[in-house]
C-alpha cells in the first residue's frame, strides 16, 4: 500500500470517526431537550413536527443544496444552536417577554420557537434559504403560534423595525459580509442588544459604536465558542 493511499484511509477514517461523534452528540442534546422542554405541550407538538420532518432530508444538506444552486464558494455554512445553550444565552442576556428578537440565519427555526414558547417574547427569524421558511412558516400555522414571523430575505435588505434583540450565530460569515451588516445595523436605534458568537461586532466597527456589556462561553456542536452581548451607542 502507498503512503498517498494509506493517508486517504486515515483521512476517511477520521471524518467516520467525527460523524459518529456529532451524531451521537445530537443525539445527546435531543435528549436534553426533550427531558427539559417537552413538557412545554405546544412545544413538544412543534419541535417534533420539525425534528421528524426534517428526518429523511436534513436541513445541513437543504443548506447546501440551494448554496449550490447559487454558485456560492462556501456551501458547509449551516449551523444550529443547540437550544439547551440557547437557554444559556438567554440567561446570560436576560432576554424577557417585552424584548422583540430577530434571529439572522434562523434556519429550519427551531430557536425562533423555544424563545417564543420559553422566553415569551415575539421573534422574527430571517433566512434566505425558501424551503426553511416554507417549512417553518407551516408549522406556525399548522399550530396557531402568535407573535412568531418568518421572511424569506437577505438580511443585509431586512428591516429591523420594532427590534430590541439581534441574535446571530454567522461563525461562518465573511469578513466582506460582516463588515456589510455591520453598516446595515448603523440604523438601529441607540440601546438595540445585538448577541454574535465568536466575535464581538466592534472588531469591524471603526467609530466605536458598539460597546461590549458581556462575554461568555456557550457550547455547541464544535465546541466553546465565546459569545458576545454588546450595545448599539
Amino acid at each position: 500500500m502507498t503512503e498517498t493511499a494509506l493517508k486517504k484511509i486515515t483521512n476517511y477514517f477520521d471524518l467516520f470517526l467525527l460523524n459518529i461523534k456529532v451524531k451521537f452528540g445530537n443525539f445527546i442534546e435531543y435528549m436534553r431537550v426533550v427531558s427539559n422542554y417537552y413538557s412545554n405541550s405546544t412545544f413538544a407538538k412543534i419541535d417534533s413536527y420539525l425534528v421528524f420532518s426534517y428526518l429523511f432530508n436534513n436541513p445541513f444538506v437543504i443548506s447546501k443544496r440551494f448554496l449550490l444552486s447559487r454558485n456560492e464558494p462556501d456551501v458547509y455554512t449551516y449551523g444550529e444552536t443547540p437550544l439547551t445553550s440557547l437557554e444559556d444565552i438567554a440567561k446570560e442576556c436576560r432576554l424577557s417577554s417585552k424584548d422583540v428578537v430577530f434571529e439572522l440565519g434562523c434556519g429550519r427555526g427551531r430557536t425562533c420557537y423555544w424563545l417564543n414558547q420559553f422566553i415569551g417574547c415575539s421573534v422574527v427569524g430571517i433566512d434566505y434559504v425558501p424551503e426553511f421558511i416554507k417549512r417553518a412558516s407551516e408549522v406556525k400555522s399548522k399550530f396557531g403560534i402568535e407573535n412568531v414571523q418568518f421572511r424569506l430575505e437577505d438580511i443585509l435588505d431586512s428591516d429591523f423595525k420594532g427590534v430590541t434583540v439581534i441574535y446571530m450565530c454567522g461563525t461562518c460569515f465573511s469578513d466582506e459580509f460582516i463588515l456589510k451588516l455591520v453598516k446595515r445595523f448603523n440604523t438601529l436605534p441607540k440601546g438595540t442588544k445585538i448577541i454574535s458568537v465568536s466575535y464581538p461586532l466592534s472588531d469591524y466597527s471603526k467609530d466605536n459604536s458598539y460597546e461590549i456589556m458581556k462575554r461568555f462561553p456557550i457550547r455547541f456542536s464544535w465546541g466553546l465558542s465565546d459569545v458576545y452581548l454588546q450595545v448599539k451607542l
